[in-house]
This record gives C-alpha cells, sequence and structure tokens, in this order.
C-alpha cells in the first residue's frame, strides 16, 4: 500500500508539476499552451520571495497533484487575502478526502501568512457536472461565496 501525504513544494520539486500543469490545461480547456519554463520562473518567484506556496499531494513518491497560491494585499482594501492559483489533482487520487484536505492546508497556510481573507477560483466548463455542484457546496460550507466570473477570448480588431 503507498501511503499518501500532503507536504509542500520545494523549489527542486517544481519539475514535477509538468505533467498535471499540462493535464490541468487539457482538462479545463485553458486558452494557450502550457509552458513549463513559465510556470518555473514565476513559482520560483512566487516560493522564494515567500508569497507563495503550492502544497503538492504525494503517493508514495509521486507527486498527483497540488494546490498553489499567494498571499497579497488586496488592491482596493489593503487587507491580505490568500489566493488559489491552481488546484489539481489526478482523477484517480479525486475520491475521498485528499483534494479537499489540500484546500484545508492551504487554507491554513493564508491564515498563518496573516491573510484574513480566502479567494478560490472556478473554472467554468461547458458542461457543467455534479462534481461542479459538490465545490460549490463545499466553498459555501468554508463560508465563501461566488462573487465574480471571468470571461477570456480573444481581443479581436
Amino acid at each position: 500500500m503507498t501511503m499518501m501525504e500532503i507536504r509542500p513544494l520545494a523549489l527542486e520539486d517544481l519539475l514535477l508539476c509538468d505533467e498535471f500543469g499540462r493535464a490541468f490545461h487539457q482538462e479545463k480547456a485553458i486558452p494557450g499552451v502550457f509552458s513549463l519554463e513559465v510556470f518555473l520562473k514565476n513559482w520560483s518567484t512566487f516560493l522564494g520571495s515567500g508569497i507563495g506556496t503550492i502544497f503538492g499531494l504525494w503517493n508514495g513518491m509521486s507527486l498527483v497533484g497540488g494546490i498553489g497560491g499567494i498571499v497579497v494585499a488586496d488592491l482596493t482594501t489593503g487587507e491580505l487575502v490568500v489566493n488559489e492559483l491552481f488546484w489539481y489533482v489526478d482523477p484517480e487520487f479525486r475520491k475521498g478526502s485528499w483534494p479537499i484536505r489540500l484546500l484545508h492546508e492551504f487554507r491554513r497556510w493564508g491564515r498563518e501568512k496573516g491573510a484574513a481573507r480566502l479567494r478560490m477560483v472556478h473554472i467554468l466548463m461547458p458542461n457543467e457536472s455534479a462534481s461542479t455542484v459538490r465545490l460549490a457546496h463545499v466553498y459555501r460550507n468554508m463560508g465563501l461565496r461566488p462573487i465574480e466570473v471571468a470571461y477570456d477570448g480573444p481581443i479581436g480588431d
């Protein structure tokens, strides 16, 4: 039996995010192409400066998911907020409590950093599923409420 655990990623672990970064982009139909080079540059900055973290979900020595975000001052209030930038778990490991444990570890980290608020992103899928309803329920149980939907597309003429 393999041992599941959650632990923060170190700078040297960032290369391991390539596979699930690509899977996240494909599954969520994120515009553009996932670039490990860009990911490494940004996350090295976030982790190195102390404003960011990635909590990895490990199945033994294999990274099977993670949640990452940054703590920054809100641009209009100055209040510290923890902003989730991605949350991805390999579909094989989405059952059970491990994905939610990642979320709680991320929230705990934000509190330790002095954040007063938690902001989670939900990427809308073309065919919303029952999992979307469950996720909304989880967020509401944590005291979160939806405040915004973002739209994306080419700028055009």
